[in-house]
């Protein structure tokens, strides 16, 4: 993928409006209170239903459902961490690479992605940008629909360490 097809917007994916939408979540699909979803804590009950019909993922995995009440075809689940919260290097690129893989596999366009990893893990802001932007540079749209990556990022530090990354890569 090219770097003029990554995007980077201020807000959450919950908010995007996309073909599919990525939600970084714990490999046993769990949407508890005080487990850390990309979705938040209101999550519709039928994507809870879908994930909870599907059961556990491998972690770096990830797995489709409806998209329910959200402004998207698709959900995205990208399981970067397990029940204990702690996401890795390796796990956010595969959970990356895997959620890239499911929305070719689903016909998706247009991706919105959040900042996998940065609430999961110790891992310093750039180096989670150089990993989620690296990954989706490398995605191989040859063989893909996906056409377009925007990253939904929280906070305007996020969003200005994402920025010089995506100029360095």
């Amino acid at each position: 993928m090219n770097k003029e097809h990554i995007h980077l917007k201020l807000g959450t994916v919950k908010e995007a409006q996309a073909d599919a939408i990525v939600s970084e979540i714990n490999n046993d699909l769990i949407f508890a209170e005080e487990a850390h979803c990309s979705l938040g804590p209101d999550i519709d009950t039928e994507i809870i239903r879908q994930c909870l019909a599907i059961g556990k993922l491998d972690l770096g995995d990830a797995v489709v459902t409806d998209a329910g009440d959200l402004d998207a075809r698709w959900v995205i689940h990208a399981a970067s961490m397990n029940y204990d919260q702690v996401s890795t290097e390796d796990s956010i690129v595969n959970s990356l690479r895997a959620a890239l893989k499911r929305a070719s596999e689903i016909g998706a366009r247009t991706v919105a992605v959040p900042p996998i990893g940065m609430a999961t893990s110790h891992i310093p802001i750039k180096r989670v940008a150089e990993l989620l932007l690296s990954e989706v540079l490398r995605h191989d749209t040859r063989e893909s629909t996906v056409e377009e990556v925007s990253f939904y990022l929280p906070d305007k530090t996020m969003m200005r360490v994402f920025d010089e990354c995506l100029k360095q890569v």
